[in-house]
């Protein structure tokens, strides 16, 4: 029973992690290479995110080597060499998820400043989220650090030593703080976007796209929960489930926030697929038509009267004036078929919306 609990384990905590590391690595890649398409060059929270994602492969290392030492089991039922390597990984994990989070979350919040920078409101907003974002890292990781004392009594029991009361609720509050981060940065841009002169379509789009990061919340109030059932002397099986929800929210904040940017790779799939269309379903030209039907009925086009030729130039003239009637969603919606206009709106497009308002 005990080799298929383990065996369940290791499979979990090596395949959840290095995938969800690998996702976060292709979506970076691709924000990189959008910047490179609009060729705008990189901006401050383009080297963030990217910080934050080389310190987050050391979250994923150390979660893949306890799969490799009997995470899930008993700890009294491992050998000694596997109990230090599991608790050491458990410290480890520790001092790198905090600086890789606050390094994603200022980023998305350097990226919403330049979006909405025009308005001084979103200005002080910003740069108090990244003040405390900034301390609420370095006081965690401090404390992470030196909660032992020697520090190395976390991991290695042999020595003298003693560490702080409550290890556990300081990791419910540092998480706890952290999930709060997370909603306030998902609903920072909700109030500019309604504001922005747009249809209702580009909206829902945009709210789409930056409401994603609601799934990072998800996976933040999650790993809080599963401290409940986390245990400072029994790391070996009670981390496992912890270390599985680091992993993800780490990965997913990543990912959200390179998902705004990709606005010139949807562009450019969306162009290959019109010009798909239209090589195997060719239209008509009408124009065409319209002259050879003339040209083949110029007799009887000399035939008609002037009431006629006055009728047809009135339905014209209604024509016209139905057509400039039309109201501006049926517009939006003729730019958007035109490639005029698009629902996912570049950063840069919608920082000159802003701006211009």
């Amino acid at each position: 029973m005990e080799h298929k609990t383990n065996r369940y384990w290791k499979n979990v905590l090596i395949s959840v992690p290095v995938v969800g590391a690998g996702l976060a690595t292709i979506t970076y890649l691709l924000r990189l290479y959008c910047r490179r398409m609009k060729a705008v060059g990189l901006h401050l929270e383009d080297y963030l995110m990217g910080a934050g994602l080389i310190i987050s492969y050391c979250v994923t290392a150390f979660v893949v080597d306890t799969a490799f030492n009997g995470i899930g089991l008993p700890i009294a039922s491992l050998p000694k060499y596997q109990r230090r390597r599991i608790q050491f990984d458990s410290w480890m994990i520790q001092k790198f998820w905090a600086p890789s989070m606050a390094f994603v979350k200022i980023s998305i919040v350097v990226f919403i400043k330049r979006l909405f920078g025009s308005i001084r409101a979103y200005v002080v907003i910003s740069n108090c989220l990244v003040g405390f974002i900034a301390i609420w890292a370095f006081a965690s990781l401090m404390v992470n650090i030196f909660q032992c004392i020697p520090v190395q009594y976390y991991y290695d029991k042999k020595l003298k030593g003693h560490c702080m009361a409550a290890q556990v609720q300081f990791f419910q509050t540092m998480g706890s703080i952290a999930l709060i981060e997370d909603v306030i940065i998902l609903c920072l841009p909700i109030p500019a976007f309604w504001r922005l002169q747009m249809n209702n379509r580009q909206k829902i789009s945009l709210m789409l796209v930056f409401s994603l990061g609601g799934v990072v919340c998800i996976f933040s109030l999650m790993r809080l929960i599963e401290f409940r059932n986390f245990h400072i002397t029994d790391l070996a099986a009670s981390s496992a489930k912890e270390s599985i929800w680091t992993c993800l929210e780490v990965n997913v904040a990543t990912i959200c926030g390179c998902l705004p940017f990709f606005n010139p790779l949807v562009q450019g799939v969306r162009r290959k697929v019109r010009r798909g269309d239209s090589r195997y379903n060719p239209q008509p030209s009408t124009g065409s038509n319209l002259q050879l039907h003339t040209r083949g009925n110029k007799d009887n086009c000399r035939e008609l009267d002037s009431d006629s030729g006055a009728s047809a130039n009135s339905n014209s003239r209604n024509a016209i004036a139905t057509a400039s009637r039309q109201s501006p969603d049926v517009e939006n919606n003729r730019q958007d078929v035109d490639g005029q206009s698009d629902t996912w709106l570049d950063s840069e497009d919608l920082a000159n919306r802003v701006g211009r308002q």
